[in-house]
């Protein structure tokens, strides 16, 4: 089986996760928080511990600002919804996921929120600038488009929110793990990503690091292991806006993956990754009729002509060669990059992946071209 579908979640997770998974359930499975016996003493050191290795692939000093989520949608719903909650303005980028828009949209329709988009390639600076109002809010980007693999530098929202007096807030969905992020030098008010993908933890595993007090609600209110007489959520981080029992295994899983990621070098990760984006792309423009619309930080998108995608993806199935076709639930790129009919079938690599399963890629592409 080859797996080039890591852009949606990771696989196969370091075997230092499943370790730590398996070793959560059979040696520390209780409450964390909760009770205070051993066990869940031992599962709130160990959910603790991830937090400090969030903040310290970061560069942030604070680990009780990260607040776990099941997934990085979670994260930015929590993030857009606490900080907007009046009628106003945002602006955000042209390549945001459906985990932006949709919150947005929904904001919409309750407050009247409107939202402008900048242009995520050429010179961001004007467009954001040129788009700002009396009413603006904040800016909500994305730091790598899902489906171009396009990054829009941190340092640049960074500079620009602190100059405007906007709050910022990230999604890291497709740079953590594949990229140096460090929040002292570029720092943002809420940067949200998912454990389960460059991050190698499993799925019900993500996090908002929360270094803003502009937050006022959470999604979800209930119990927190404190005060519990007092029927409102306590005001300090993380309890705040973590209601009910955190998925302990989850949440370990993703401590694992960073302490791979740290053992390999997240540099040399960034180093593969660009190496097999390269010859991915490279091979296909060898194939007559394929259009490549983006090749970059581990992400290749393409259309062969006359051939659906899902199609496509649908005999790269058979083949055992996992690759995601569609609109990648990012409707506004593909507008952009005029897809939003077809669709594009996406390749996204890990660590894990090598040259030699892009030649069995392309070889499966060139066959399957010979049939029709």
């Amino acid at each position: 089986m080859i797996y080039f579908d890591n852009a949606a979640t990771t696989y196969p997770k370091p075997s230092e996760v499943s370790v730590e998974v398996l070793d959560t359930i059979m040696r520390y499975g209780a409450n964390p928080g909760r009770s205070g016996h051993k066990l869940s003493i031992a599962a709130s050191e160990k959910v603790y511990a991830t937090r400090e290795k969030v903040a310290k692939l970061l560069s942030y000093d604070s680990p009780e600002n990260v607040v776990f989520t099941q997934n990085a949608t979670y994260a930015l719903n929590l993030a857009i919804k606490g900080m907007i909650c009046e009628k106003c303005h945002v602006i955000t980028s042209d390549a945001e996921h459906n985990s932006v828009l949709r919150p947005l949209e929904t904001l919409k329709a309750r407050y009247g929120v409107e939202y402008s988009t900048f242009e995520s390639d050429g010179d961001i600076e004007t467009s954001i600038k040129g788009l700002v109002r009396s009413d603006t809010k904040a800016i909500i980007s994305t730091l790598t488009s899902n489906v171009t693999g396009k990054e829009i530098p941190l340092e640049i929202l960074s500079r620009i929110s602190r100059q405007l007096g906007l709050p910022l807030i990230v999604d890291a969905s497709q740079l953590i793990g594949h990229k140096r992020i460090n929040l002292k030098e570029t720092p943002c008010d809420v940067l949200c990503a998912p454990g389960h993908k460059g991050l190698f933890g499993i799925q019900g595993s993500g996090f908002a690091l929360i270094s803003s007090p502009l937050i006022k609600n959470g999604l979800a209110e209930g119990g927190s292991g404190t005060n519990s007489m007092n029927l409102s959520m306590p005001e300090y981080l993380p309890e705040r806006f973590e209601a009910g029992t955190l998925p302990t295994p989850a949440i370990c899983s993703l401590g694992a993956g960073i302490d791979f990621i740290e053992n390999y070098g997240i540099d040399r990760i960034e180093e593969k990754l660009n190496m097999l984006t390269r010859i991915c792309s490279s091979e296909l423009r060898k194939l007559h009729g394929t259009e490549i619309f983006g090749d970059t930080g581990g992400i290749v998108s393409f259309r062969m002509k006359g051939i659906a995608p899902d199609i496509l993806a649908r005999y790269l199935d058979d083949e055992d060669i996992c690759v995601r076709a569609g609109l990648h639930c990012a409707p506004m790129i593909h507008k952009k990059l005029g897809s939003e009919k077809t669709g594009l079938v996406r390749v996204s690599f890990s660590v894990f992946n090598e040259e030699s399963e892009i030649f069995e890629f392309i070889k499966a592409l060139k066959n399957f071209s010979n049939k029709i």
